[in-house]
Formats: structure tokens, C-alpha cells, sequence
């Protein structure tokens, strides 16, 4: 089955979510990639990459094993694998994250579980580092 038609069920079956706005639910189960450009709620299981030019939730129970490339992250589930986030970080105190970071900045709550190494770079307003986010954000819409 084509990950387009399993994403176009997915957003056609959930008419509870705001407009721009898509979600996997728990009984969700993908392997494959993810690419968007919303702010995409996942609560099932995800075997895969994941690149989003926006917001991604990953809540309480979901489980997520790859690399996450994102604007902005919030994890309250556990995620397997490396994290790339151009923005901010939130980490929940139910987090379990196993895997290496890189972002902007970060919010942990205690009792959340890390294991890999973190590199914090800060948000920068330089025109520079706007433009090469930019460019990033161009590449992940071609790609999708």
C-alpha cells in the first residue's frame, strides 16, 4: 500500500483536528517515511524517518524509532534516534529519548529520560542562519 494513501485516510478520518493540523492516532502503526509541512500529533507507533517544516507532537505512549527532523518538537513519548531541531526543544517528564540532539533550545521537565549527547546552538535573528533555514525548508518541500 502507497504511504500517500495510508496519509490521505489518515487525514480524511480525522475530522476532530483543527484545519492544518494532522494526527496519528494510538492505534496508528506506520514504517516508512514522514514528511510535512503542518503541525503534525502522533500518538501510535512510527518505524522510520520523520521531517517536518513546522510543529511535531509526539505525546504520552507513542513510540517513535528514527531520526526526527523538525521547526519545533514536543516529546512526551520515546523516540529511538537522533533529533534535529531548528527551533525549540520541550522535552516532557515522561519523555524516554535515546538518541543524539541538536537544536536551538531546549526545555526539559525533570523526570524525563535522556541518553545520547546534546549540542544547544541558541535562535539566532542572523540573516545568514535564516537563509540556510530557509534553503532547509525548500529541500523538505521537494522532497515531499
Amino acid at each position: 500500500m502507497k504511504y500517500s494513501m495510508i496519509w490521505d485516510f489518515i487525514k480524511d478520518n480525522s475530522r476532530n483536528n483543527p484545519a492544518g493540523q494532522s494526527k496519528f492516532g494510538t492505534t496508528a502503526r506506520l514504517a516508512g517515511k514522514i514528511f510535512g509541512s503542518e503541525k503534525i500529533i502522533i500518538e501510535g507507533q512510527i518505524k522510520g524517518e520523520i521531517s517536518v517544516n513546522g510543529s511535531l507532537e509526539i505525546t504520552q505512549g507513542a513510540e517513535i524509532n528514527g531520526n526526527i527532523k523538525a521547526d519545533k518538537l514536543s516529546i512526551s513519548g520515546k523516540v529511538e534516534g537522533n533529533l534535529d531541531v531548528a527551533g525549540s526543544l520541550s522535552v516532557g517528564r515522561t519523555a524516554i529519548i535515546r538518541g543524539d540532539i541538536q537544536a536551538g533550545a531546549m526545555d526539559i521537565i525533570s523526570g524525563a529520560t535522556i541518553s545520547g549527547q546534546c549540542l544547544i546552538e541558541g535562535i539566532s535573528d542572523n540573516q545568514e542562519e535564516n537563509n540556510i533555514f530557509k534553503q532547509h525548508n525548500v529541500a523538505l518541500t521537494n522532497a515531499y
